[in-house]
């Protein structure tokens, strides 16, 4: 494997296994990566295969021991089916990643019944088969870390956003409910809510929506998420389970953004 730069031991997740939902592009990709880095082998899916083939290939070159799964994550019996494949493969699966999303600006006034649906479809419902499909074949005998990708809108009203802010809201919840029902059985379950992410297909999508400037005067990176995932899927994050983690360089602190120091 090559020399990893990071901030953590290059060995953090030896010995785990992770699946990685959206693996094949953006965050997930670099998410994938970072985990492969650190020691963990990764399975990842999406719909499109010759994508997930691209990156697969791209990860094994730096050393990553990668398998993919072609999955749309509302669709069950692909979910289970990519599960199943992973422990066939490698017999564990420690750590689940929820990525995949679907999301675009729309005013609620012209969000179709069909698109809404299907945002919450896959960012809700595709959050819930997945995590279901995990705990049952695996994580309710063995403990693991599940990690989803959530958003801030928590708290607030977000213009163009009604369908994927519902949406992601509802993974929040849901994190937290899981996260309280399955501590019993060693399942740590914690969120991720980006803040606005450079080199990434949302926020390219949002541009002419995205108004906000960030606390720490800059655009975040896919290895700032990236980074996050480390962190609460090791051990060093033993003792938390329920939060829905903020990587958003201190925007939602201060409602004026008005520098104090420059």
């Amino acid at each position: 494997m090559e020399q990893c730069m990071s901030e953590f031991r290059v060995d953090l997740m030896a010995g785990k296994v992770a699946l990685v939902t959206g693996g094949g592009t953006g965050i997930g990709k670099v998410i994938a990566r970072q985990l492969g880095l650190h020691g963990a082998r990764v399975a990842i899916c999406s719909r499109k295969l010759e994508v997930l083939e691209a990156t697969a290939a791209e990860l094994a070159s730096e050393g990553i021991e990668c398998i993919v799964f072609q999955a749309d994550i509302r669709d069950i019996e692909a979910v289970e089916r990519a599960v199943a494949g992973t422990l066939e493969r490698w017999g564990a699966l420690d750590i689940l990643v929820n990525n995949a999303a679907g999301n675009f600006p729309a005013r609620i006034e012209d969000l179709s019944y069909n698109a809404f649906k299907t945002v919450a479809d896959i960012v809700l419902q595709g959050t819930f088969n997945v995590t279901k499909a995990v705990f049952t074949a695996i994580m309710k005998e063995r403990g693991g870390a599940v990690i989803n990708i959530t958003a801030p809108f928590e708290h607030m009203g977000v213009s163009w956003q009604a369908h994927a802010a519902a949406a992601k809201s509802g993974v929040i919840s849901f994190t937290r409910s899981a996260a309280a029902e399955w501590a019993g059985l060693g399942i740590r379950v914690n969120g991720i809510a980006p803040g606005e992410i450079g080199q990434t297909e949302g926020v390219d999508r949002l541009a002419d929506t995205l108004t906000s400037e960030t606390q720490v005067r800059r655009v975040g990176s896919p290895e700032d998420i990236a980074n996050a995932v480390l962190f609460l899927a090791s051990d060093a994050a033993a003792y938390i389970s329920g939060v829905n983690l903020y990587v958003d360089g201190g925007s939602g602190v201060d409602m004026l953004k008005v520098p104090v120091y420059e």
